[in-house]
Order: structure tokens, then sequence, then C-alpha cells
């Protein structure tokens, strides 16, 4: 029998849907799924993706396939075009496992969301991962022709001599300003469209390579900053490389648009590109005015290498005939 109600008419408490039944409310079946539901970066099928660096490699594929339809004048012949981005990817793909399984014991203090780290997979699983990458770049790389195989070889010893020698020294730029510089050269021979004016890939690819390699970086300054550290950024100290990445930048600009005033103007393709970076470049300076702080450099990682990319692409296009 139901309790009578007390003199202010209301039931009493064990009246009320839902008395007895602690813990229950209305979307609390949800809430517990969702407690007990493994978040998409912690589960291990994902975390093999991620150890691939996904957005850097295709970033580097899309660039590649750009430079060919370029070089090609606009008809490439497709598989060609398809195998260059697909080396590309390979090569970023083999450096990133590589550098994940150099860098786990690190990363435990460091980069903890990493799937090393967090021990969402093996070692061992890395290890051959990394291999089959590389072993994959070479042979698509060969499919392309031996002179177009020699530059991507060239882009996979700087991605091993960075992760086993240079990364903690202050020659730690010295790699990636190597490999990008490569990259025009690679494509040119893999669509058989190589000519002299292409040498000016060497200066322009490597102050590109030495501002995004300090672009990329900035942001773990703190989290790498251990005994034993060297790397440029930690031989400069964050007072120095932050401006120091705003000046090269610049430089990389200004060599890029130089060049291409030297082959041949072609100011559709150079300006809208050379416009991106010195506009992401001076509002970077004048944001960072008002402090430096680990947000901002990631803004400047990823708006730098957007710009850099940019002006890659505009400056081929710039002097290619």
């Amino acid at each position: 029998m139901a309790n009578p109600p007390d003199e202010s008419g209301s039931a009493s408490e064990t009246d009320r849907p839902g008395a007895g039944q602690e813990g229950v409310r209305p979307g609390g079946r949800r809430v517990a799924e969702r407690a007990g539901r493994v978040p998409l970066r912690r589960r291990p099928a994902w975390a093999w993706l991620r150890l691939l660096r996904p957005v850097a490699g295709l970033s580097l594929a899309g660039v590649g396939v750009s430079f060919a339809f370029i070089l090609a004048e606009g008809a490439p012949v497709w598989d060609e075009a398809l195998r260059v981005g697909v080396a590309l990817f390979a090569v970023v793909a083999a450096a990133s496992a590589m550098n994940d399984g150099v860098d786990r014991w690190h990363d435990r203090d460091a980069h903890i969301w990493r799937p090393l780290a967090a021990d969402l997979m093996a070692p061992r699983n890395a290890a051959l991962l990394a291999g089959a990458f590389a072993v994959s770049a070479v042979v698509i790389g060969a499919s392309l022709g031996g002179r177009a195989l020699l530059p991507l070889l060239g882009g996979l010893a700087c991605a091993g001599v960075y992760n086993l020698q240079l990364r903690s020294t202050p020659f730690s730029w010295l790699p990636l300003s190597i490999g990008f510089a490569l990259v025009p050269p690679f494509v040119a021979e893999a669509v058989g469209a190589f000519d002299n004016y292409l040498w000016w890939s060497l200066p322009v690819g490597a102050l590109g390579g030495l501002a995004a390699h300090l672009a990329m970086k900035l942001p773990d300054y703190e989290r790498d900053d251990v005994v034993g550290a060297q790397g440029v950024m930690h031989w400069m100290t964050i007072d120095y490389a932050v401006p120091m990445s705003w000046g090269l930048m610049s430089a990389y600009l200004v060599v890029a648009v130089v060049s291409a005033n030297i082959e041949r103007w072609r100011i559709e393709w150079v300006v809208p590109s050379a416009s991106v970076g010195i506009v992401v470049t001076l509002a970077m300076m004048t944001w960072s005015v008002f402090g430096v702080t680990e947000r901002k450099l990631v803004w400047q990682r990823w708006l730098f290498s957007l710009a850099i990319a940019g002006m890659a692409i505009g400056w081929l296009g710039s002097i290619v005939p």
C-alpha cells in the first residue's frame, strides 16, 4: 500500500519514481557505456597508423605529385605521378617508425601519447614496419629508373643518419635540409624532366628544410630538454632559436624568389606563394611579441609547414620553362 501524502499534499520519498534505485539517473546507462569505451588513440590498430605520421607523409606525397604535374606540364603519366607520391610517403613512414623506435625510452617521459611509449605496440613491430616501408620505397624508386633511385636513397640515408647519429647534436638540422633539397631532383628524374635549372633546388631546398626543422621541433623544446640533448635548438637555446626560425623562413622566401627571377619570372606562380609566406612570418613575429608559448609554437609549426610547401610549389612552377 502506498504511503499517504504528508500535510503538504506531496507524495512521500518512497513513492517517487526511481526511489530506492540509487545510482540510476537519466543518461546513466550512456555514461557507463562511455566509461567503458576505449578512446581511438588508445586502440592498438590506430597506433599502427599514428606511428607512420600520415599527415606528414601525405603532405610530402602531395608536394611530390604537384611537382610531377608541374614538370610534366600538367600531363604526367599517371602511374609515374602515383609512384612518386607513394615512394615519398614510404620514406616518411619509414623515418617516422624508426624515430619512434629509437626514442621510445625518452618518449615515456616526454611524449607518452606515442604508440611505443604507451605500450600500444611492440618495438619489434615498429622496426619491421620501418624496414617494410624502406624496402617499399627502394622498390618503387627503382621502378622509376636508376637516376630517380639515387636521390630517393639519399633521402632514406638522411633519415637513418638523423635517427641514429645526429638528432642530439648541433647538426640535427642537416638531414632534413639535404632530404628536402633532393625532392625536386627525384621527381624530375622520375618523370624524365630534369634540367640544369633544378640545381637551384639545392640552396632553396636546404633553407626550406632547415626552416621546417626548426618549426617542427620548437614546440617540443622543453620536453626534449634533457641531459645530453645538444640538438641545434638546445645548442642555440630557445631565446635564439625562435627568432632564428623567422630569419630562416625569410631567407628561404628571398632565395626562392631571387632564383625564380634569375631563371624565368612567372608572377602567377611565385607571387601568391611568396605573399602567403611573408604574411605568415610577419603574423607569427607580431603575435610572439606578446610572449612565446607552446601553443603559439604549435601554430607556427603548422603555418610554416604549409607556407614552406606552398613556396616550393610556387617556386618550381615559376622556373619551369
